[in-house]
Protein backbone atom coordinates (compact mmCIF):
# COMPACT_ATOMS: atom_id res chain seq x y z
CA UNK A 1 0.00 0.00 0.00
CA UNK A 2 2.81 2.43 0.89
CA UNK A 3 5.72 0.95 -1.04
CA UNK A 4 8.26 3.67 -1.71
CA UNK A 5 6.42 6.32 0.32
CA UNK A 6 8.60 8.45 2.60
CA UNK A 7 7.13 8.44 6.11
CA UNK A 8 8.66 10.41 8.97
CA UNK A 9 7.50 9.63 12.50
CA UNK A 10 8.19 12.53 14.87
CA UNK A 11 8.47 11.89 18.62
CA UNK A 12 9.55 14.13 21.47
CA UNK A 13 12.63 12.22 22.62
CA UNK A 14 14.38 8.85 22.49
CA UNK A 15 13.27 7.70 25.94
CA UNK A 16 11.08 4.61 25.73
CA UNK A 17 7.68 5.65 27.02
CA UNK A 18 4.22 4.61 25.89
CA UNK A 19 4.04 6.91 22.87
CA UNK A 20 7.49 5.85 21.71
CA UNK A 21 6.57 2.17 21.96
CA UNK A 22 3.53 2.76 19.76
CA UNK A 23 5.61 4.74 17.27
CA UNK A 24 8.12 1.91 17.04
CA UNK A 25 5.45 -0.72 16.50
CA UNK A 26 3.89 1.28 13.68
CA UNK A 27 7.23 2.18 12.08
CA UNK A 28 8.27 -1.48 12.06
CA UNK A 29 4.99 -2.49 10.40
CA UNK A 30 5.21 0.25 7.76
CA UNK A 31 8.81 -0.68 6.98
CA UNK A 32 8.60 -4.48 6.92
CA UNK A 33 4.97 -5.13 5.95
CA UNK A 34 4.19 -2.12 3.77
CA UNK A 35 7.72 -1.50 2.37
CA UNK A 36 7.63 2.22 3.07
CA UNK A 37 10.76 4.30 3.65
CA UNK A 38 10.34 5.08 7.35
CA UNK A 39 12.41 7.27 9.65
CA UNK A 40 11.96 8.21 13.30
CA UNK A 41 12.93 11.75 14.29
CA UNK A 42 13.28 12.98 17.88
CA UNK A 43 12.98 16.65 18.86
CA UNK A 44 15.03 16.35 22.06
CA UNK A 45 18.65 15.15 22.28
CA UNK A 46 18.03 13.29 25.54
CA UNK A 47 19.50 9.76 25.28
CA UNK A 48 17.25 6.74 25.45
CA UNK A 49 16.49 3.20 24.36
CA UNK A 50 14.59 4.09 21.19
CA UNK A 51 17.78 4.44 19.11
CA UNK A 52 19.12 0.87 19.60
CA UNK A 53 15.63 -0.55 19.10
CA UNK A 54 15.35 1.34 15.81
CA UNK A 55 18.73 0.01 14.74
CA UNK A 56 17.70 -3.54 15.58
CA UNK A 57 14.69 -3.17 13.26
CA UNK A 58 16.59 -1.36 10.50
CA UNK A 59 14.68 1.89 11.04
CA UNK A 60 16.78 5.03 10.41
CA UNK A 61 16.59 7.57 13.23
CA UNK A 62 17.92 11.02 13.86
CA UNK A 63 17.79 13.80 16.42
CA UNK A 64 16.63 17.17 15.13
CA UNK A 65 16.75 19.47 18.16
CA UNK A 66 13.65 21.62 18.31
CA UNK A 67 13.76 24.27 21.02
CA UNK A 68 10.80 26.29 22.26
CA UNK A 69 12.27 29.77 22.89
CA UNK A 70 10.35 32.24 25.04
CA UNK A 71 11.02 34.97 22.50
CA UNK A 72 8.30 34.82 19.84
CA UNK A 73 10.55 35.79 16.92
CA UNK A 74 13.12 33.18 17.91
CA UNK A 75 10.33 30.62 18.21
CA UNK A 76 9.12 31.30 14.68
CA UNK A 77 12.69 31.01 13.40
CA UNK A 78 13.04 27.62 15.14
CA UNK A 79 9.84 26.41 13.49
CA UNK A 80 10.96 27.54 10.05
CA UNK A 81 14.34 25.88 10.53
CA UNK A 82 12.65 22.60 11.49
CA UNK A 83 10.29 22.90 8.51
CA UNK A 84 13.26 23.37 6.17
CA UNK A 85 15.01 20.33 7.64
CA UNK A 86 11.88 18.25 7.12
CA UNK A 87 11.44 19.56 3.59
CA UNK A 88 14.95 18.41 2.66
CA UNK A 89 13.94 14.86 3.69
CA UNK A 90 11.08 15.02 1.14
CA UNK A 91 8.41 13.33 3.26
CA UNK A 92 5.14 12.12 1.80
CA UNK A 93 3.60 11.55 5.23
CA UNK A 94 4.33 12.99 8.67
CA UNK A 95 3.08 11.12 11.75
CA UNK A 96 3.54 12.86 15.09
CA UNK A 97 3.25 11.42 18.59
CA UNK A 98 2.63 13.37 21.82
CA UNK A 99 1.77 17.02 22.25
CA UNK A 100 4.97 18.94 21.50
CA UNK A 101 5.60 16.96 18.32
CA UNK A 102 1.93 17.31 17.36
CA UNK A 103 1.99 21.09 17.74
CA UNK A 104 5.27 21.62 15.91
CA UNK A 105 4.34 19.34 13.02
CA UNK A 106 0.82 20.76 12.82
CA UNK A 107 2.14 24.29 12.49
CA UNK A 108 4.75 23.65 9.81
CA UNK A 109 3.84 20.52 7.88
CA UNK A 110 2.42 22.36 4.86
CA UNK A 111 5.83 24.01 4.37
CA UNK A 112 7.55 20.62 4.05
CA UNK A 113 5.96 19.41 0.82
CA UNK A 114 4.31 16.46 2.61
CA UNK A 115 0.95 15.26 1.32
CA UNK A 116 -0.40 14.33 4.73
CA UNK A 117 0.10 14.99 8.45
CA UNK A 118 -1.62 12.97 11.18
CA UNK A 119 -1.77 14.13 14.81
CA UNK A 120 -1.31 11.34 17.39
CA UNK A 121 -3.16 12.20 20.62
CA UNK A 122 -1.59 10.06 23.37
CA UNK A 123 -3.12 11.48 26.56
CA UNK A 124 -6.27 13.10 27.87
CA UNK A 125 -5.02 16.66 27.33
CA UNK A 126 -2.79 17.36 30.31
CA UNK A 127 0.19 18.33 28.12
CA UNK A 128 -0.22 22.08 28.11
CA UNK A 129 3.47 22.97 28.34
CA UNK A 130 3.47 24.40 24.82
CA UNK A 131 0.52 26.69 25.49
CA UNK A 132 -3.14 26.14 24.66
CA UNK A 133 -3.31 28.82 21.92
CA UNK A 134 -0.51 27.07 20.01
CA UNK A 135 -2.28 23.74 20.40
CA UNK A 136 -5.51 25.18 19.01
CA UNK A 137 -3.70 26.95 16.18
CA UNK A 138 -1.83 23.80 15.21
CA UNK A 139 -4.94 21.63 15.41
CA UNK A 140 -6.68 23.83 12.84
CA UNK A 141 -3.97 22.99 10.31
CA UNK A 142 -4.09 19.19 10.61
CA UNK A 143 -6.49 17.11 8.46
CA UNK A 144 -6.59 13.90 10.53
CA UNK A 145 -6.23 12.92 14.17
CA UNK A 146 -5.74 9.55 15.85
CA UNK A 147 -6.43 9.25 19.57
CA UNK A 148 -5.64 6.17 21.61
CA UNK A 149 -8.59 6.82 23.95
CA UNK A 150 -12.12 8.18 23.94
CA UNK A 151 -11.25 10.88 26.47
CA UNK A 152 -8.34 11.94 24.27
CA UNK A 153 -10.89 12.41 21.49
CA UNK A 154 -13.11 14.41 23.86
CA UNK A 155 -10.18 16.72 24.63
CA UNK A 156 -9.55 17.32 20.93
CA UNK A 157 -13.20 18.20 20.36
CA UNK A 158 -13.99 20.17 23.50
CA UNK A 159 -10.69 21.99 24.07
CA UNK A 160 -8.97 22.25 20.69
CA UNK A 161 -12.13 22.57 18.61
CA UNK A 162 -11.43 19.64 16.29
CA UNK A 163 -14.41 18.37 14.29
CA UNK A 164 -15.40 14.84 15.40
CA UNK A 165 -15.32 13.46 11.87
CA UNK A 166 -11.58 14.23 11.65
CA UNK A 167 -10.77 12.00 14.65
CA UNK A 168 -10.42 8.22 14.82
CA UNK A 169 -9.97 6.35 18.10
CA UNK A 170 -7.51 3.49 17.63
CA UNK A 171 -6.53 1.47 20.68
CA UNK A 172 -2.86 0.94 21.48
CA UNK A 173 -1.14 -2.21 20.36
CA UNK A 174 0.75 -4.16 23.01
CA UNK A 175 3.64 -6.51 22.37
CA UNK A 176 5.93 -7.93 25.02
CA UNK A 177 9.49 -8.81 24.11
CA UNK A 178 10.92 -12.21 24.95
CA UNK A 179 12.07 -12.19 28.60
CA UNK A 180 15.81 -12.07 29.18
CA UNK A 181 15.59 -13.75 32.60
CA UNK A 182 13.06 -16.10 34.16
CA UNK A 183 10.93 -15.85 37.28
CA UNK A 184 13.43 -17.67 39.47
CA UNK A 185 16.28 -15.34 38.46
CA UNK A 186 14.29 -12.21 39.13
CA UNK A 187 13.05 -13.42 42.50
CA UNK A 188 16.54 -14.44 43.49
CA UNK A 189 17.80 -10.96 42.54
CA UNK A 190 15.07 -9.40 44.63
CA UNK A 191 15.73 -11.72 47.55
CA UNK A 192 12.18 -13.06 47.84
CA UNK A 193 10.76 -16.56 47.88
CA UNK A 194 7.77 -18.02 46.07
CA UNK A 195 5.62 -17.38 49.13
CA UNK A 196 6.05 -13.62 48.70
CA UNK A 197 3.38 -11.75 46.71
CA UNK A 198 5.09 -9.26 44.41
CA UNK A 199 3.07 -6.28 43.16
CA UNK A 200 4.54 -3.87 40.64
CA UNK A 201 3.74 -0.49 39.08
CA UNK A 202 5.54 0.15 35.79
CA UNK A 203 5.71 3.91 35.20
CA UNK A 204 8.31 6.63 35.46
CA UNK A 205 8.37 8.45 38.77
CA UNK A 206 6.81 11.64 37.50
CA UNK A 207 4.27 14.14 38.81
CA UNK A 208 1.81 13.01 36.13
CA UNK A 209 1.51 9.72 38.03
CA UNK A 210 0.30 9.25 41.60
CA UNK A 211 2.77 6.91 43.28
CA UNK A 212 2.13 8.68 46.60
CA UNK A 213 -1.43 7.35 46.86
CA UNK A 214 -0.15 3.88 46.02
CA UNK A 215 2.44 4.07 48.80
CA UNK A 216 -0.20 5.16 51.32
CA UNK A 217 -2.41 2.29 50.17
CA UNK A 218 0.53 -0.09 50.47
CA UNK A 219 1.04 0.92 54.09
CA UNK A 220 -2.54 -0.20 54.75
CA UNK A 221 -2.01 -3.41 52.78
CA UNK A 222 1.03 -4.33 54.90
CA UNK A 223 -0.78 -3.47 58.14
CA UNK A 224 -3.82 -5.55 57.27
CA UNK A 225 -1.79 -8.53 56.09
CA UNK A 226 -0.12 -8.47 59.50
CA UNK A 227 1.40 -11.69 60.71
CA UNK A 228 -1.21 -14.01 59.19
CA UNK A 229 -1.10 -12.95 55.55
CA UNK A 230 1.60 -13.73 53.00
CA UNK A 231 4.69 -11.54 52.82
CA UNK A 232 4.27 -8.84 50.17
CA UNK A 233 6.61 -6.43 48.39
CA UNK A 234 5.76 -3.49 46.13
CA UNK A 235 8.12 -2.84 43.20
CA UNK A 236 8.26 0.56 41.51
CA UNK A 237 9.78 0.08 38.07
CA UNK A 238 10.36 3.22 36.06
CA UNK A 239 12.78 5.96 35.21
CA UNK A 240 13.54 8.24 38.15
CA UNK A 241 12.03 11.66 37.43
CA UNK A 242 10.78 14.62 39.42
CA UNK A 243 9.01 12.74 42.24
CA UNK A 244 11.73 10.21 43.06
CA UNK A 245 13.18 12.01 46.08
CA UNK A 246 9.80 12.89 47.58
CA UNK A 247 8.65 9.29 47.17
CA UNK A 248 11.76 8.03 48.94
CA UNK A 249 10.98 10.40 51.80
CA UNK A 250 7.38 9.15 51.89
CA UNK A 251 8.56 5.53 52.12
CA UNK A 252 10.65 6.50 55.15
CA UNK A 253 7.80 8.48 56.69
CA UNK A 254 5.42 5.55 56.29
CA UNK A 255 8.08 3.14 57.62
CA UNK A 256 7.64 0.82 54.67
CA UNK A 257 11.27 -0.32 54.69
CA UNK A 258 12.03 -3.28 52.43
CA UNK A 259 8.36 -3.78 51.54
CA UNK A 260 8.92 -1.20 48.78
CA UNK A 261 11.73 -1.38 46.21
CA UNK A 262 12.70 1.30 43.68
CA UNK A 263 14.00 -0.54 40.62
CA UNK A 264 14.60 2.40 38.28
CA UNK A 265 14.21 1.88 34.53
CA UNK A 266 14.02 -1.83 33.75
CA UNK A 267 15.06 -3.06 30.32
CA UNK A 268 13.73 -6.60 30.79
CA UNK A 269 10.11 -5.66 31.49
CA UNK A 270 8.84 -9.01 30.22
CA UNK A 271 11.09 -10.89 32.63
CA UNK A 272 10.05 -8.69 35.53
CA UNK A 273 6.34 -9.10 34.79
CA UNK A 274 6.82 -12.85 34.61
CA UNK A 275 8.18 -12.78 38.16
CA UNK A 276 5.41 -10.78 39.82
CA UNK A 277 1.91 -11.72 40.93
CA UNK A 278 -0.09 -8.52 40.59
CA UNK A 279 0.02 -5.30 38.56
CA UNK A 280 -0.86 -2.04 40.29
CA UNK A 281 -1.22 1.44 38.84
CA UNK A 282 -2.09 4.74 40.51
CA UNK A 283 -2.67 7.89 38.49
CA UNK A 284 -5.06 10.83 38.68
CA UNK A 285 -4.97 11.57 34.95
CA UNK A 286 -3.97 9.12 32.30
CA UNK A 287 -4.11 8.21 28.65
CA UNK A 288 -4.30 4.46 28.14
CA UNK A 289 -1.16 3.50 30.07
CA UNK A 290 1.22 0.95 28.61
CA UNK A 291 2.16 0.03 32.18
CA UNK A 292 -1.35 -1.38 32.66
CA UNK A 293 -1.61 -2.96 29.21
CA UNK A 294 1.75 -4.71 29.58
CA UNK A 295 0.67 -6.24 32.89
CA UNK A 296 -2.51 -7.47 31.24
CA UNK A 297 -0.56 -8.89 28.31
CA UNK A 298 1.67 -10.74 30.78
CA UNK A 299 -1.40 -12.44 32.24
CA UNK A 300 -1.66 -10.42 35.45
CA UNK A 301 -4.59 -9.05 37.39
CA UNK A 302 -4.43 -5.27 37.91
CA UNK A 303 -5.54 -3.11 40.83
CA UNK A 304 -5.50 0.60 40.18
CA UNK A 305 -7.24 3.94 40.11
CA UNK A 306 -10.31 4.62 38.01
CA UNK A 307 -8.95 7.37 35.77
CA UNK A 308 -10.65 7.23 32.36
CA UNK A 309 -7.64 5.77 30.55
CA UNK A 310 -7.19 2.94 33.04
CA UNK A 311 -10.92 2.17 32.80
CA UNK A 312 -10.56 1.96 29.01
CA UNK A 313 -7.59 -0.37 29.43
CA UNK A 314 -9.09 -2.92 31.83
CA UNK A 315 -12.67 -2.80 30.56
CA UNK A 316 -15.81 -3.74 32.55
CA UNK A 317 -14.29 -6.94 33.97
CA UNK A 318 -11.58 -4.86 35.61
CA UNK A 319 -13.77 -2.12 37.09
CA UNK A 320 -14.30 -3.90 40.45
CA UNK A 321 -10.56 -3.65 41.12
CA UNK A 322 -10.27 0.11 40.56
CA UNK A 323 -10.50 2.82 43.21
CA UNK A 324 -11.33 6.53 42.88
CA UNK A 325 -8.16 8.53 42.13
CA UNK A 326 -6.45 9.67 45.32
CA UNK A 327 -8.40 7.21 47.52
CA UNK A 328 -5.67 5.19 49.28
CA UNK A 329 -8.06 3.25 51.51
CA UNK A 330 -10.18 1.93 48.64
CA UNK A 331 -7.08 1.17 46.59
CA UNK A 332 -5.76 -0.87 49.52
CA UNK A 333 -9.06 -2.79 49.64
CA UNK A 334 -8.92 -3.57 45.91
CA UNK A 335 -5.29 -4.67 46.16
CA UNK A 336 -5.87 -6.85 49.20
CA UNK A 337 -8.81 -8.57 47.57
CA UNK A 338 -6.49 -9.80 44.81
CA UNK A 339 -3.56 -10.59 47.08
CA UNK A 340 -5.64 -12.75 49.43
CA UNK A 341 -7.55 -14.65 46.74
CA UNK A 342 -5.19 -16.43 44.31
CA UNK A 343 -8.10 -18.07 42.47
CA UNK A 344 -9.77 -14.73 41.81
CA UNK A 345 -6.42 -13.27 40.82
CA UNK A 346 -5.94 -16.01 38.22
CA UNK A 347 -9.47 -15.54 36.84
CA UNK A 348 -8.98 -11.80 36.41
CA UNK A 349 -5.53 -12.36 34.87
CA UNK A 350 -6.99 -14.71 32.23
CA UNK A 351 -9.66 -12.16 31.32
CA UNK A 352 -7.04 -9.44 31.06
CA UNK A 353 -4.89 -11.48 28.70
CA UNK A 354 -7.95 -12.25 26.54
CA UNK A 355 -8.85 -8.55 26.41
CA UNK A 356 -5.37 -7.70 25.17
CA UNK A 357 -5.66 -10.28 22.39
CA UNK A 358 -9.11 -9.06 21.33
CA UNK A 359 -8.75 -5.27 21.69
CA UNK A 360 -5.09 -4.26 21.92
CA UNK A 361 -3.29 -6.33 19.29
CA UNK A 362 -0.41 -4.58 17.44
CA UNK A 363 -1.59 -5.96 14.09
CA UNK A 364 -5.02 -4.40 14.50
CA UNK A 365 -3.53 -1.07 15.62
CA UNK A 366 -1.17 -0.96 12.64
CA UNK A 367 -3.80 -1.98 10.10
CA UNK A 368 -6.33 0.56 11.35
CA UNK A 369 -3.70 3.32 11.34
CA UNK A 370 -2.66 2.34 7.81
CA UNK A 371 -6.30 2.66 6.78
CA UNK A 372 -6.38 6.26 8.01
CA UNK A 373 -3.15 7.06 6.15
CA UNK A 374 -4.51 5.51 2.96
CA UNK A 375 -7.74 7.48 3.25
CA UNK A 376 -5.77 10.69 3.80
CA UNK A 377 -3.75 10.14 0.64
CA UNK A 378 -6.77 9.52 -1.57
Amino acid sequence: MFAGKRIIVVIHNLMLGGAERQALLLARYLLHDQHAHVQIWALSPAPGRVAPLCEAEGIPWRIVPMTWPANQIMRYKAWVKFAWTLRQAQPDIILSYAMRANVVCGLIWRLTGARLCIWGQRDEGRSANVGRPFQQWAARQVPYFISNSQHGKDFLIQTLGVKPDKIRVIDNGVELAQPKADRAWWRNQLGVGEDCVLACMVARLHRMKDHATLLRAWRQVIDRLGETGPPAVLLLAGRFADTYESLQELVQELELGQTVRFLGEVEDISGLLGAIDLGVFSSRYEGVPNGVLECMAAGLAVAGTASPGICEAVGPDGYPFLAPPGDAETLADRTLRLILNPVLRAEVAAKNRHRIEMVFSPQRMCEETSGIIKHGLE
